[in-house]
This record gives structure tokens, C-alpha cells and sequence, in this order.
């Protein structure tokens, strides 16, 4: 193959990464699977409000951030501009959990942010304490895939074989490495998996 060749190949490669790493956002796997619970529960109007705290908002608020050159790239790529960040997501989530409470929102969609606020908090841990960037990306895939299977249907439990080819978007784009990304996934779907399983 050609220097050309590689180089194209290359380009679409690179270019494939890019499209699972904006698919597979986490605001956007956030809304999606927010509406699919909401629907599956018959309380739509709850999983739009979940959308709104776990999808909108926080995209809402990192933009906020570029605007004003306090973060740098809508994945806040970098480490040190995401301490502040998460406790802003965990504040907004906590108040969402409050309303949800207060205004008795199907348990589903409580159990549902409270497996988010629990995998948020996680990652949060091991970013701020150990100073390591674990992967939401695949944290969020794994976590939401597994409420999904508990929720709605354990066939939900086949989109797992997205996780790896997030995880492999993300350090294929130089995001993270392999260990981050791996454990990313796992704590996402060990948090959110049993948080949900022990209030639905």
C-alpha cells in the first residue's frame, strides 16, 4: 500500500473514532436512555426531565465553560478542567433526585439518576483522588446499557458490544489509554447496575 494508501486509510479510521465519540457522547446516551425509560414506565414526561438534568444541562453548562475558555473542548479532554465541573453535574443531579422525591416520580426513574449520581460520583473519586482520567464515555455506555437490561429488557444487555468500540474511538483519538477506558466501563456498569437493582 501507498504513503497515500496508509494516509487515507488512516483518515477514515480517524474519522469512524470521531463519529462513536459523538454518537456515544455521554449527554447523548444520557437523553436517549432517559426517554426509553421514561416511555417503557409510561411516565415520558419524567424521562424528559431526566433528559434535561442528565443530558441537557450538563452539555448546557460545558459550553458555558468554553465560552468562557474555562474548559477547552466540549469531552473536557483535560484533567484539571473537570474537578469543578463534576461537582457542578453532581449538584444538578442531587437537585434533580430532590424534585423526583418530592414530586413521587415512578421509583424507576428515581433508581435510574441515582445509578447516574452513584457512577458520577465514582469517576469523580478516582479523577480527583487519583488524578487518573477515567473514561465517562465508557463508563456512561456500560452503566446505561445495564439499566437498560434491568429496566426495560435483559436484550438490552447485547448493546454492550458498543462499549468496546467506544472505548476504542476514545484512544484511538488519543483521549485515553486502554487501562481508562477499561475502567471506565467497568465501574460505570458495577455503580449503575447495582444502585439501580437496589432501589427499583
Amino acid at each position: 500500500m501507498t504513503d497515500v494508501g496508509v494516509r487515507e486509510r488512516r483518515n477514515v479510521v480517524d474519522a469512524a473514532a470521531r463519529v462513536l465519540t459523538e454518537v456515544c457522547a455521554p449527554w447523548v446516551v444520557n437523553i436517549a436512555s432517559s426517554m426509553v425509560i421514561g416511555i417503557a414506565v409510561g411516565a415520558p414526561g419524567w424521562g424528559a426531565f431526566v433528559a434535561l438534568c442528565a443530558g441537557v444541562v450538563p452539555m448546557a453548562v460545558i459550553l458555558a465553560g468554553m465560552r468562557r475558555a474555562t474548559i477547552g473542548d466540549h469531552h473536557v479532554s483535560k484533567i484539571d478542567e473537570r474537578h469543578l465541573l463534576i461537582v457542578v453535574l453532581l449538584f444538578v443531579v442531587v437537585a434533580g433526585l430532590v424534585v423526583q422525591v418530592v414530586a413521587h416520580a415512578p421509583i424507576e426513574m428515581i433508581a435510574f439518576m441515582s445509578a447516574g449520581l452513584v457512577a458520577l460520583a465514582v469517576a469523580a473519586a478516582i479523577t480527583s483522588v487519583f488524578r487518573w482520567k477515567v473514561s465517562v464515555h465508557t463508563g456512561v455506555s456500560a452503566g446505561v446499557t445495564v439499566v437498560l437490561a434491568l429496566a426495560v429488557s435483559p436484550w438490552w444487555l447485547l448493546a454492550l458490544t458498543l462499549t468496546p468500540l467506544v472505548g476504542w474511538s476514545r484512544v484511538r483519538l488519543g483521549a485515553h489509554t486502554t487501562g481508562q477506558v477499561v475502567v471506565g466501563a467497568l465501574t460505570g456498569a458495577v455503580a449503575a447496575g447495582l444502585t439501580y437493582a437496589l432501589i427499583a
